[in-house]
């Protein structure tokens, strides 16, 4: 299965990794991307392993971080919709395909 990423979910992971940068340094910036990238390997290899959510999406918590992975299956092709963070307004993603 290969994933794609809306290109609002991309940027949700670059303005988190920015903030981290900003606020607790690059060490943490680069051990949030790490954490990231582990959660849409594990959900490439497993993709039911997240919980389903709304509208056909699933959802995967980022370990370490209050950020959750927001995607869909579509055939072979795992489509991330948002990098969520867990304080922001719920289903503020839902609109993106």
């Amino acid at each position: 299965m290969k994933a794609t990423f809306n290109p609002a979910a991309r940027q949700d992971l670059v303005e988190a990794a920015r903030w981290y940068a900003d606020e607790a340094g690059a060490l943490r910036a680069d051990d949030f991307k790490r954490e990231a990238h582990r959660s849409l390997k594990l959900i490439v290899e497993h993709p039911a392993l997240g919980s389903p959510a709304t509208s056909g999406t699933r959802s995967l918590p980022i370990h370490r971080y209050p950020y959750s992975v927001i995607y869909r299956v579509e055939g072979d092709t795992l489509r991330v919709l948002a990098i969520a963070h867990h304080s922001r307004r719920p289903g503020y993603w839902a609109e993106r395909r």
